[in-house]
């Protein structure tokens, strides 16, 4: 039996899950490159036409003329240096004689989108001068000031080295993931790969990496990019030709919006495709490991050997949606089996008689999230057609569950499907609707589950004809 299956793999996968299932939507809603140079944190900064509606983290870069440990302050106004008040930040550490990277916390902060945001910082504790990277610019939207006198001081340079994170302005092209760049001197050969693990957008539009060569001209770079390891499923191809010189300039690898589940690891390899010589790619600004991203020795699967924790690469593309998104339930009128999705593509073709017009609308349907959110658990789904000539597909919310499912030889591991709250002791939250699971214990020559918000159609299911209850499983956010 299916379940019995999926207890045994749990007994082999328990010990080795303590992973979370829900994830914080943030993107990269600022950036300037670090440089390595400084000037006196007695000069203020600030941001204009921010393009996001809450300020998260706020990465700068430090040094001291003397080692020591310092605690800083970042304050954050609107409009000026003696603008409204949003939140303050702090960060205690050792700060020494080389930049090294200071993330301020500013716990998602509400602001109005397209604002400008002057920030000022204050040495709270500790002796000495303290430096700030001054970054490599001229950077949009981004100036340093001689001082923070109000309302916001003369102009010093368009630069000063910095991340930003918050929820995006528009979730259609947002920075999904941002490691600096680093200075003109720090490259690495292009065989060498790189991934990111808990990629936090649903598509990948645009990648861009910095290149240099050996022997000037015209060149084509291929960048290859597979989900979960150096040879898994091909999320696309990329190409650039562009002229490449010394020192590093950029290229821009435009992958068309290409979807992939939220949260998921993807493995990215380049490769000459055209044009000779030694090509080189940037591997970001020592300040200090990037969260998410790994350089690896080559590309050898599953992930080769580590290599370091920083790669200078930015990519844009779509972030979870701040709206609902449908689940259609189908029926497979052959086999008797229960289907669902939330992927538009798939609903269309289903609805369009794709597979013969076998699969039929059932008239259940639930409300989740098409991408990592606040209070949601990630969906994994699982295929099977080892019970030929009869398929059939399983979901779970379950951590543990679901990795015990992937170390099942039956099941293939599909992609997450969608993002839902999950219940707490067997009940759902405040304004949330229950959507229960039933097992069909294997009476069709296959396993198959179905998922119901309807109590009359688990009772039915669950008394008459003979199907196991397994509770609630989801909890839908409820209609608007």
């Amino acid at each position: 039996m299916f379940a019995l299956r999926v207890r045994l793999c749990l007994a082999l996968a328990f010990a080795a899950l303590f992973f979370a299932s829900s994830h914080v939507q943030a993107a990269f809603t600022a950036d300037c490159a670090f440089a390595g140079g400084g000037d006196l944190i007695s000069r203020g900064f600030y941001v204009s036409n921010y393009q996001g509606s809450t300020l998260d983290t706020v990465t700068l870069a430090h040094s001291a003329s003397v080692a020591g440990e310092r605690t800083i302050g970042l304050t954050a106004r609107l409009t000026n240096f003696n603008g409204t008040f949003i939140a303050v930040a702090q960060v205690t550490r050792t700060v020494t004689t080389s930049m090294s990277k200071s993330v301020f916390d500013f716990g998602g902060v509400a602001v109005p989108v397209g604002s400008r945001i002057t920030f000022t910082q204050t040495l709270l504790a500790g002796d000495g001068s303290v430096f700030f990277d001054t970054g490599v610019g001229p950077c949009a939207d981004v100036v340093e000031t001689e001082d923070t006198d109000p309302p916001l001081s003369s102009f010093r340079r368009n630069s000063v080295g910095l991340v930003i994170t918050g929820e995006p302005a528009s979730i259609a092209s947002a920075m999904t993931y941002d490691c600096p760049y680093g200075t003109s001197a720090g490259g690495d050969f292009i065989d060498r790969g790189f991934y990111i693990t808990n990629y936090q957008g649903v598509t990948i539009d645009i990648v861009r990496l910095r290149h240099r060569a050996s022997t000037p001209g015209s060149k084509t770079i291929t960048l290859i990019a597979r989900l979960n390891r150096y040879d898994g499923p091909l999320v696309g191809v990329a190409s650039v030709t562009r002229n490449i010189d010394d020192p590093f300039s950029e290229s821009l690898f435009d992958f068309g919006d290409v979807p992939l589940p939220a949260g998921s690891t993807v493995t990215f390899e380049q490769v000459l495709t055209a044009g000779s010589g030694t090509i080189s790619y940037d591997v970001g600004f020592d300040l200090g490991p990037c969260t998410d991203v790994t350089q690896t020795n080559g590309v050898s699967p599953p992930l080769d050997t580590f290599r370091r924790n920083t790669v200078g690469v930015k990519i844009t593309g779509r972030v979870a949606s701040a709206f609902a998104i449908t689940v259609v339930e189908y029926l497979h009128t052959v086999f008797g089996h229960y289907f669902m999705t939330a992927d538009p593509d798939e609903i269309a073709g289903l609805d369009g008689g794709a597979y013969g017009g076998v699969f039929v609308r059932t008239g259940e349907e639930f409300l989740a999230r098409n991408g990592p959110a606040p209070g949601t658990a990630d969906v994994c789904r699982f295929f099977t057609v080892t019970f030929a000539p009869k398929s059939s597909h399983f979901y779970t919310a379950d951590p543990v569950e679901c990795a015990g499912v992937k170390l099942n030889p039956d099941w293939q591991f599909e992609k997450i499907a969608f993002y839902i709250p999950v219940p707490a002791g067997g009940v759902c939250g405040a304004g949330l609707i229950p959507i229960y699971r039933m097992y069909n214990n294997g009476m069709t020559g296959a396993p198959n589950h179905r998922f119901t918000t309807s109590p009359t159609i688990y009772e039915v299911f669950t008394t008459t004809l003979g199907w196991a209850p397994e509770g609630i499983r989801f909890c839908a956010p409820s209609p608007v």
